[in-house]
């Protein structure tokens, strides 16, 4: 049975790649802004606290994150594996999760801030969320979704200032993880630098011939 983690920086490709692995380990994939989506729009107290924490801009505190994860982890569909997309964040959710689950490897896509920033302050999307990019995968027409033709725009999150931000708290918390895992020997780094291709061609290669 395979319970990985899958870390790295915003922008590193973490959505794309994480669910290649899931497929191709045959485990079921969970990511934090997945879990948290499904939370706050199923309208519960806690929904709509978890709501106006990320309205806010503010973090999720540990025990509410390791509560909904634990809780999640214990259904039937995780039973033959998982991979973690988002989780843990720091060091206090990394030992709660070392008490519960034996984790087998954690695969962390390393990029410099500077690719980071280039990757997700390019973004663009549509109200459909239809994502595009201005270098990597510019619209036909400038401005308009190729899909629905509705007006593309740039997220606050996506803007540099708030990327930069981002990438800080990462750095600073996210980061120590590396540390942490590489001292139980757990640890795999792949350089997302690359295009999607090369990258997926790279784990795909890593996970055929060492995790079975």
């Amino acid at each position: 049975m395979q319970k990985i983690i899958l870390l790295g920086p915003q922008g590193s490709g973490k959505s794309t790649q994480s669910q290649l692995m899931a497929d191709t380990l045959g485990v079921t994939r969970i990511s934090s802004s997945g879990l948290l989506k499904k939370v706050v729009a199923e309208g519960t107290e806690l929904g709509k606290k978890i709501d106006d924490l990320m309205d806010q801009g503010s973090l999720i505190p540990d025990e509410l994150m390791i509560d909904l994860f634990f809780g999640e982890l214990d259904k039937d569909q995780y039973k033959d594996g998982f991979l973690l997309d988002g989780f843990p964040r720091n060091i206090v959710q990394a030992e709660a999760l070392d008490k519960k689950h034996e984790i087998s490897k954690v695969f962390n896509l390393e990029i410099s801030d500077e690719l980071a920033m280039e990757r997700i302050s390019g973004r663009r999307v549509c109200e459909n969320r239809h994502v595009f990019h201005v270098d990597y995968k510019p619209p036909r027409q400038v401005g308009l979704c190729d899909l629905c033709a509705s007006q593309l725009f740039q997220r606050d999150d996506d803007e540099p200032e708030a990327v930069s931000k981002r990438l800080k708290i990462y750095r600073e918390t996210t980061a120590k993880l590396l540390d942490y895992y590489g001292k139980q020997d757990k640890l795999v780094i792949f350089d997302g630098s690359g295009s999607i291709e090369e990258v997926s061609q790279m784990i795909l290669d890593y996970l055929n011939k060492h995790v079975g």
